[in-house]
């Protein structure tokens, strides 16, 4: 199996989004052979901008939603894609590889939204870390990010294996982090543990990710298989 990650524009509005990509899109996926899907949709920057506006950074009005699907071959992408850009959104797609470092168990039911908050990041690789080195600096960065959101629910860690469109971002990191409240994502010190990690982190973070690709902001979630 294969896992394969799309990035929709905010060409129409979440609510139009969410109904196009819970609704017509889901089953046509389906038809085309996905299964084990994840849906995110932009739609919680009111919600976050107010009280913590720093959760939002880069060009994070450029994404509108995030789809993950697995499929028994990569070479199916097309259809997934061109089942996507229906809704008259520019998609840009990825194949990845999945790690979860910290997984959790799903409790509500299928096809409902995921309580709490799930933080979509993308980024490249900085041009002066060689991939040996981001990869490494990336896994020690995991490590740390337990005790960085010692409140985080889940954490699920895509590697960008290749783009699967032509001019999509330059992202090698597609990061999936999740909350359990809106409260736990957006108050300072339930969002951060100790402010040593903090610092830590903040000199750790330029061997492995390129801040000028960034994006990075809140989103709902839906499941399905």
């Amino acid at each position: 199996m294969e896992k394969l990650i799309s990035l929709l524009d905010r060409a129409t509005t979440a609510g139009t989004l969410q109904h196009f990509l819970l609704g017509d899109a889901l089953t046509n996926l389906r038809e085309a052979g996905a299964v084990n899907f994840t849906i995110n949709i932009a739609n919680l920057d009111k919600d976050v901008s107010v009280v913590a506006p720093q959760r939002i950074a880069g060009p994070w009005d450029t994404i509108g939603a995030v789809v993950s699907v697995w499929t028994d071959t990569v070479d199916r992408h097309p259809a997934y894609l061109n089942t996507l850009a229906a809704i008259g959104c520019e998609v840009h797609g990825y194949l990845v590889t999945e790690s979860v470092p910290q997984p959790c168990d799903t409790t509500w039911p299928e096809g409902e939204r995921r309580p709490g908050v799930t933080q979509f990041t993308a980024h490249g690789k900085p041009a002066n870390v060689a991939d040996a080195d981001f990869y490494r600096n990336w896994a020690a960065h995991t490590e740390l990010s337990f005790q960085l959101h010692p409140d985080r629910w889940s954490y699920v860690r895509n590697a960008v294996t290749r783009p699967l469109t032509e001019h999509a971002p330059p992202y090698r990191a597609l990061v999936l982090e999740h909350f359990r409240s809106l409260q736990d994502f957006t108050d300072e010190d339930r969002y951060f543990g100790d402010p040593a990690i903090v610092q830590q982190m903040y000199e750790e973070l330029p061997g492995f990710c390129d801040f000028n690709t960034m994006a990075t902001g809140p989103m709902s979630e839906y499941r399905f298989t």
